[in-house]
């Protein structure tokens, strides 16, 4: 099928670029040009003329800004959700078409949108490394149980393979786009720590805690109330910009522990740091249409 189901005036589908926009867009829920053009444009000013093109077939929508120079977000349509998840053979609900977005945190979720693409982009330059489960907040809610008392902004493993051998390294990743009150981190990071011994976190294993913030300032203040907390030896804190544009893996990232002893302390661990040991295959997470940003016949690294 190259065509859409629906009558079109005005504008063309081009595959398979479209239906892996389509998949990305629904997979992360509300999106922006600055932050996801990187994946399949060269510039935000030919992107903004793809998703306007996307608009006019009737695959995504745009919400209402409140100043021209507020960001416009998209998010699929429901008619683009069907199509979207028929052709890439997922199931319909392992995507989202959001309806409004007056109580959405924002800034939270270009945050999380940006490390998404920086970490689809870093694969795509390290041979070897791939994404093997990106599930963002709306996913992670569906799973939630009464014993946890925490949905992170986002959960990610990365998946390093040399030969035979498979390696994976974890990730609880909270955004903090500087709003969040120092108490409410500590009883974060004590929910945390006490879900740290209790086994599988929604379905991963040997997970460490990411806190994305947006300077360092902040940063420093994270760190200390998650040490505070009791999760400083298993948690991380790094600023926004230093994971973006394809600097996921980058050592950028200051251990919570080590920042909150020694203020002046430096970055140094990086995303992929402990991929030392086979992964168990009998405990490792099955790779499905939901890990994925894009969908699995277009070849393309996945974010």
């Amino acid at each position: 099928m190259t065509s859409l189901p629906w009558r079109v005036s005005g504008a063309r589908l081009q595959l398979p670029r479209d239906l892996e926009i389509a998949y990305a867009v629904g997979r992360m829920g509300i999106v922006t040009v600055a932050d996801v053009y990187a994946l399949w444009y060269g510039s935000r000013h030919t992107a903004r003329f793809g998703f306007g093109r996307l608009t006019r077939l009737g695959l995504v929508r745009s919400f209402p800004r409140e100043s021209p120079l507020s960001p416009a977000w998209f998010s699929l349509t429901p008619r683009g959700l069907e199509w979207t998840a028929e052709r890439a053979g997922c199931d319909e609900r392992e995507l989202r078409a959001v309806v409004g977005i007056r109580r959405t945190n924002l800034a939270a979720s270009s945050m999380r949108n940006r490390f998404w693409v920086s970490a689809a982009l870093a694969c795509r330059q390290n041979t070897g490394i791939r994404i093997g489960i990106f599930r963002p907040e709306w996913e992670i809610r569906q799973m939630k149980s009464a014993a946890v008392d925490v949905v992170p902004d986002a959960l990610v493993s990365f998946i390093a393979t040399e030969g035979t051998i498979e390696r994976e390294r974890a990730w609880i990743v909270e955004m903090d786009a500087g709003t969040q009150r120092s108490a409410v981190w500590r009883a974060k990071a004590s929910h945390y720590a006490a879900l740290r011994d209790a086994g599988r976190l929604y379905g991963l294993a040997a997970w460490r805690l990411l806190a994305v913030v947006p300077s360092a300032r902040r940063a420093l203040s994270v760190a200390v109330a998650i040490t505070a907390g009791g999760g400083g030896a298993f948690s991380f804190v790094a600023t926004a910009a230093s994971l973006d544009g394809g600097q996921a893996f980058a050592p950028v990232l200051w251990s919570c522990l080590e920042l909150a002893r020694l203020p002046s302390a430096q970055p140094a661990a990086g995303l992929l740091d402990g991929l030392t040991g086979p992964i168990n295959e009998t405990t490792q997470p099955r790779q499905s249409a939901a890990d994925r940003v894009c969908p699995p016949e277009t070849g393309v690294v996945s974010p």
